[in-house]
């Protein structure tokens, strides 16, 4: 005899109404305490951090390259250590970029209008 999850659909439903629930609940406890440090988001804070993050690439893969135009082979452990601290400050930098963006698409903050914003850059 097959398990009852995969033959009852009152089972099944009771798991879609589980999880809607865990969902909602998610959703508002993401929104009261992000919502307590980060009481609206808008446009030009967004493109701020935008660019910040596009700066952080311009730094990391521009020392990339000059490692590769510099050094015929030897590269010094200052310039890998240099190299690796860009790298976790634009890693660190976009993936704060993607958790807010994934926050304003899941609606944990409020968007303020944006008619209000002009672009930073």
């Amino acid at each position: 005899m097959p398990p009852i999850a995969e033959t009852d659909p009152g089972w099944f439903r009771a798991q879609k109404r589980l999880l809607d629930e865990v969902e909602h609940g998610v959703r508002e406890a993401n929104r009261a305490v992000i919502g307590q440090r980060i009481p609206e988001i808008t446009r030009d804070g967004f493109l701020r951090l935008a660019t910040v993050v596009a700066r952080l690439r311009a730094d990391y893969l521009a020392c990339a390259l000059t490692l590769g135009r510099e050094n015929r082979g030897e590269v010094t452990a200052e310039e890998v250590s240099r190299l690796s601290r860009l790298r976790v400050a634009f890693d660190e930098a976009r993936l704060a970029f993607e958790a807010l963006e994934r926050c304003v698409q899941r609606g944990y903050v409020d968007i303020a209008d944006p008619r209000a914003t002009r672009t930073p850059f």
